[in-house]
């Protein structure tokens, strides 16, 4: 609640409801003076900020510590106290990709460690170290006018198929468009790739909530939109999770590179760790139900990720 004046006027300035409180009954807006100071509009400003960073802090911390436990408040109806689901993702997930693919880690001090230096950020890594392999015919054609005449003196047994086809044009263009230098096109086509990376996250959500949908079909007590916001849940604390170890990485790769292989190790098992006891939290079935059941999704949920690496990574191919 605001600190603002009531208005006397109790006609609902938002919908024209007759107000019979503070609040409307129909569309819930305050019925004050729309009037405010500078120092008023700051302390709105603060109060939103500080009830967000309460709401948000006592979510994480719930949605970390006791996996599963944030969906069944959510669909017990216990909502208020917890920001809701497709805010947390659209504010995890921003987060999240702004920094995997956008921060610069510290350069690391001399005689801080005896390895070069590994903390720059996955992209960039890409960026600077891939060189993208075009077939020879991309080189052997100069115009792809000239390697259209050339398949079209073949016998149709021997002409490209429609792939092959396609894949050697387009490196015909990219050829020609950066020079033939094989590292500005990969460079190209990572940063088109990164363009599409979370949209191909959120492509996944809902297949993933429907992975858990069939393994779970005969437990009636839940819906396949239960299972979307399960799957909003596991994916924020997959982020969050991400987000802390590369922190980590961060430091430890500024002072020295000795705990690098002993958090690549740990991470996905914490991963794979946080599914199974969302799973066996939220479901409430045996172990090794839900250890069956958590492989099975792990390997389903691994295939999806690599037919839409693919896809994604064709898309971006042809984009660029």
């Amino acid at each position: 609640m605001s600190h603002l004046k009531e208005r006397s006027s109790k006609d609902c300035l938002n919908c024209g409801t007759e107000v019979a409180g503070r609040f409307c009954q129909q569309c819930g807006q305050e019925n004050v003076e729309v009037k405010e100071s500078f120092f008023q509009l700051l302390r709105h400003f603060v109060e939103d900020l500080t009830h967000f960073d309460g709401k948000l802090w006592k979510t994480v911390k719930l949605l970390l510590f006791k996996p599963g436990s944030l969906t069944k408040l959510y669909i017990e109806g216990k909502r208020a106290s917890y920001i809701h689901p497709i805010r947390m993702y659209i504010f995890v997930s921003a987060v999240f990709f702004l920094f995997m693919f956008t921060g610069e880690a510290p350069v690391k001090p001399e005689g801080a460690g005896s390895k070069a230096n590994t903390s720059k950020d996955f992209a960039s890594g890409l960026q600077e170290g891939l060189e993208l392999d075009l077939d020879n015919d991309t080189v052997n054609y100069k115009t792809i006018a000239a390697y259209n005449a050339a398949q079209q003196k073949l016998p149709s047994s021997k002409k490209d198929n429609w792939l092959d086809a396609e894949l050697k044009k387009k490196g015909i263009e990219l050829n020609e468009k950066y020079g033939g230098d094989n590292l500005k096109i990969g460079k190209a086509l990572i940063e088109k790739f990164e363009n599409y990376f979370s949209r191909m996250l959120y492509i996944s959500l809902p297949i993933f909530a429907f992975f858990i949908w069939v393994l779970y079909r005969r437990n009636k007590n839940h819906f396949f939109v239960d299972h979307v916001i399960f799957s909003i849940h596991i994916y924020c604390a997959f982020y969050i999770i991400l987000f802390i170890t590369q922190i980590v990485s961060i430091v430890n790769d500024f002072f020295s590179d000795q705990l690098s292989g002993i958090i690549a190790f740990i991470v996905p098992i914490s991963l794979v760790f946080y599914l199974y006891k969302s799973l066996k939290n939220h479901f409430n079935q045996s172990r090794k139900k839900t250890l069956l059941k958590c492989l099975i999704l792990i390997l389903l949920t691994m295939f999806l990720m690599a037919t839409l690496m693919v896809i994604f990574f064709m898309f971006s191919l042809f984009n660029i």
